[in-house]
């Protein structure tokens, strides 16, 4: 049975990404694209086919998420300040997925969905592009008896499509970063936190920033120091000469089958730079919540991307359908 999808802020530049994704791993599903401003969305329907734009206010959204009728997946794209979208998925058994959310305002998110009956997954991606990096994590995981150490990185080039960032951005992006230190969870001052990272042969500074990777990586590792680390200099693809890519890394510490000390370093870029790579991880992600692959949806309750995803065939298909360059190296 083809499902139903709908992407509020769908025709903005994550937004349309998603769709596109959406309308290629899902070639069957109805798209609605949402927004406030609906008739920005006539090129992209008319683009993807079986899709329609709705307009959507995200402070009274209920009438016109009524008004399409059964929805099987709400992807918010945009803020959703009153969780009011949050609120009509879970009464009316949607799988809703959120890209917006911080490691500040997940408590009250959390709560909400623990005081829900619910009957459809809740699967919030504020990771790092919707999740990519910590599935990408928890693959490289999969060489090691133990995992110690996690130190995640991220680059931004200031030509990316997705438009400038200033160093204030990228130093106070989510304000103090919330890390994992000798096993214990630290809050930390960015600022003073400045650290060297290269990543792929480039040297530059990089502030400690919050996201849910710490979170997820904290839980499916036991690894008692866990960071992410975020900077803007030239991506491998403007190096290279091209567009922008969307640089990242992962440099895990652990023991092996063994019990030998081994250090893995992964690179993980798309050359299409972070709009394309944060889609990717979001329509995987609905696309599994809601059995979109043709196995069976997950069970109605609050997930995060990796324990609904399988991280070795998530993986592969990063690579082989959306050429994304995933490659190891020893440190």
């Amino acid at each position: 049975m083809s499902k139903t999808i709908l992407v509020a802020g769908g025709y903005g530049l994550v937004g349309s990404h998603i769709a596109r994704h959406l309308r290629r791993i899902m070639p069957d599903a109805k798209l609605i694209i949402a927004g406030r401003n609906p008739d920005k969305a006539a090129g992209l329907v008319s683009e993807l086919g079986n899709a329609q734009a709705l307009g959507l206010e995200t402070t009274d959204p209920v009438v016109a998420l009524e008004s399409v009728g059964k929805i099987d997946a709400l992807i918010a794209a945009l803020q959703d300040p009153h969780d009011k979208m949050l609120t009509h998925a879970i009464n009316n058994g949607i799988a809703h997925l959120s890209i917006t959310r911080s490691v500040l305002d997940m408590s009250g998110f959390v709560g909400h969905v623990a005081h829900a009956n619910l009957t459809a997954p809740v699967v919030p991606t504020a990771h790092w592009q919707a999740g990519i990096l910590s599935l990408a994590a928890l693959d490289l995981a999969s060489q090691f008896k133990s995992v110690d150490s996690i130190a995640l990185s991220a680059l931004f080039d200031m030509t990316d499509p997705i438009g400038p960032m200033t160093v204030e951005d990228a130093g106070h992006f989510f304000g103090k970063a919330l890390l994992v230190r000798d096993g214990l969870w630290t809050w930390v001052d960015p600022d003073a936190e400045v650290t060297p990272i290269t990543i792929d042969g480039e040297t530059f500074d990089a502030r400690p920033m919050s996201n849910l990777d710490t979170m997820s990586l904290r839980s499916a590792t036991n690894a008692a120091d866990i960071t992410f680390h975020l900077g803007i200099a030239n991506s491998r693809g403007t190096r290279a000469g091209g567009a922008a890519s969307h640089d990242m890394q992962i440099v895990m510490k652990g023991t092996d089958a063994n019990g030998s000390a081994i250090t893995r370093t992964r690179l993980v870029s798309d050359p299409r730079g972070q709009a394309q790579l944060t889609a990717t991880g979001a329509a995987l992600a609905v696309q599994r919540a809601i059995g979109g692959d043709g196995k069976p949806a997950p069970t109605p309750k609050l997930h995060m991307p990796e324990t609904i995803l399988d991280t070795a065939d998530y993986t592969a298909r990063l690579q082989s359908e959306f050429g994304i360059l995933v490659q190891d190296a020893d440190a």
